[in-house]
């Protein structure tokens, strides 16, 4: 065998072995142990805090605006849909309430016109032009959109 062959057979093992000895040391000891995943992650999971409280609690305390809502066409979005949950599930909103900035922004994440979406479904704006200077819910109420606030 001539040396040329040789040592770049030598080369190969060798990165072959370090490769090998590499992911020996940085596979999880669960990988693979309930199919292609990492199964300690499922205690890791478990571990998590929980941030969703779902639309039952948060009606205990807002029954008014749940029935505002129900009368709407956000009647299919859920409350955590706009107030994204900042404390785990066990802590009372009252301590710390999920606000709603209700920026043009925001509002244009679903309201903003978009050809792709359906005309009949999610009334669009042009929020280039839709009263630029002014967040939504300084004129909406986000619960019944269809009542504009007294100025």
């Amino acid at each position: 065998m001539p040396k040329l062959i040789f040592r770049l057979f030598l080369t190969f093992i060798v990165f072959v072995g370090i490769f090998i000895l590499i992911q020996k040391l940085l596979t999880p000891e669960s990988f693979g142990e309930y199919g292609h995943y990492r199964a300690n992650s499922l205690d890791d999971n478990k571990m998590r805090t929980s941030f969703y409280k779902g639309d039952a609690k948060c009606t205990e305390c807002h029954q008014d605006v749940y029935d505002l809502r129900e009368t709407d066409v956000h009647s299919g979005v859920r409350c955590e849909s706009c107030h994204s949950p900042k404390i785990d599930a066990t802590t009372d909103c009252k301590v710390m309430p999920p606000i709603v900035k209700g920026t043009n922004k925001f509002c244009a994440e679903c309201h903003a016109t978009n050809p792709a979406r359906l005309k009949k479904g999610v009334p669009q704006l042009d929020f280039k032009e839709h009263y630029v200077k002014q967040n939504c819910i300084e004129c909406h109420n986000p619960h019944a959109p269809w009542e504009l606030k007294e100025k």
